[in-house]
């Protein structure tokens, strides 16, 4: 293995290009890769400032970039002022609103004018003494049947009386009278 290694090597050492020496500069640049002086920058631009005839040539220019900036920011700050009003004539607006809102809930008596067209419901509750028992409800459902009333009929007369549901939830509908019958 030790010979392998050896004829390995050596075969390498023959075919292998020449390295790059080292020149006399400490770099290891190959000749042909080296910049020459000829490809080298000559001058830098002068950025500290411009002659006294260029800075001339580009004021009117330059001026009416300002001119042109400046009527943007304008533009800008109204446009800003707009919408600060608006945002504050909307809080106004929602202020007003849950003053209002406040008022009708804190005050016992709701306006006329904010009834609408439907009439209040009659409530029933154990309180007010008006509560039906189921048997009551069933006996009364009965009665209305036997004297031809449609099950419609029926509901609504339920929902004028202000009897609750069984549940104490919703309102009753034909359909709920026609399955009690069955």
């Amino acid at each position: 293995m030790n010979d392998f290694l050896k004829n390995l090597r050596s075969s390498q050492k023959k075919e292998a290009p020449p390295i790059a020496r080292k020149n006399t500069a400490g770099n290891y640049y190959p000749d042909n890769d080296r910049r020459m002086n000829k490809d080298r920058r000559t001058s830098y631009p002068n950025t500290m400032g411009t002659p006294p005839s260029q800075g001339r040539d580009i004021m009117p220019e330059l001026l009416e970039h300002l001119a042109s900036l400046s009527d943007q920011v304008e533009r800008l700050v109204n446009s800003h002022e707009m919408l600060v009003a608006s945002q504050t004539q909307q809080h106004q607006a929602v202020t007003r609103f849950l003053t209002t809102l406040d008022t009708m809930l804190t005050s016992d008596t709701v306006p006329a004018n904010h009834l609408g067209d439907h009439p209040p419901k009659t409530t029933t509750s154990y309180t007010s003494g008006t509560h039906y028992t189921k048997d009551e409800i069933m006996s009364m459902i009965q009665e209305m049947r036997t004297n031809g009333a449609t099950f419609s009929m029926i509901a609504d007369d339920l929902k004028q009386k202000g009897i609750p549901t069984f549940s104490g939830r919703g309102e009753w509908h034909a359909q709920t009278i026609h399955r009690l019958c069955r």
